[in-house]
């Protein structure tokens, strides 16, 4: 006996008398199992009709009905592939098309608070050119106290009042450029989100420059 069918020697060798008939079953079972062909042809079906007294003809419809119900099958197998691929396949485009979305508000949101940033740096910018004409206005008007008035003094005084007239109106133009731009939508949500100011005060509305 050899070494491998040695080890498929059973682990009991003695066998009680109560168990020898269903160990004959389970061995006539196993022994049915290994003889019997996996597949069957129409031939085999049809003989195997008669012994049983079913006519041919229905045997053969039984096989066109098995047919069909395995195409049937097949052709829904295929269609579940087929709607897990699509669905996959629009997964994917989604995916990438949020992404695509998500980056393009991202540059935009950034587009937006630059100019708003930069609009704002042009208003303090604008505030500090008029606070200098007002102080170099009040600094003439100190120089000139203790001088007669005359039709010089009279137009330097003047030309300073104007010059100060100016920056003010600039101011109020790049305000009111900042408001207009920090209220639309959606840069007003985008300046809250950076923590710029919503609206800035005209020239009417400050006290101290």
């Amino acid at each position: 006996m050899s070494m491998s069918e040695r080890g498929r020697e059973p682990a009991q060798t003695h066998v009680a008398y109560d168990d020898v008939n269903e160990l004959i079953a389970t061995a006539t079972r196993l022994m049915q199992k290994d003889t019997a062909p996996e597949t069957l042809t129409a031939e085999d079906l049809r003989r195997i009709g008669a012994e049983l007294d079913i006519p041919a003809r229905y045997v053969d419809q039984a096989l066109e009905a098995l047919a069909r119900r395995r195409e049937a099958q097949a052709l829904e197998a295929r269609a579940r592939e087929e709607h897990a691929r699509q669905r996959a396949l629009r997964l994917r485009r989604g995916a990438w098309v949020g992404a695509a979305l998500l980056g393009l508000l991202a540059v935009s949101g950034l587009v937006v608070r630059n100019g708003l940033t930069s609009s704002l740096a042009e208003v303090a910018r604008q505030r500090a050119q008029v606070r200098n004409v007002l102080e170099r206005r009040e600094s003439l008007r100190a120089r000139q106290a203790s001088l007669t008035p005359g039709p010089e003094r009279d137009a330097e005084l003047s030309g300073a009042d104007n010059r100060v007239s100016v920056e003010i109106r600039r101011y109020d133009e790049r305000a009111a450029n900042f408001n207009a731009a920090a209220t639309s939508f959606p840069a007003g949500w985008i300046g809250r989100l950076s923590g710029l100011p919503a609206t800035l005060p005209l020239s009417s509305e400050v006290s101290t420059w």
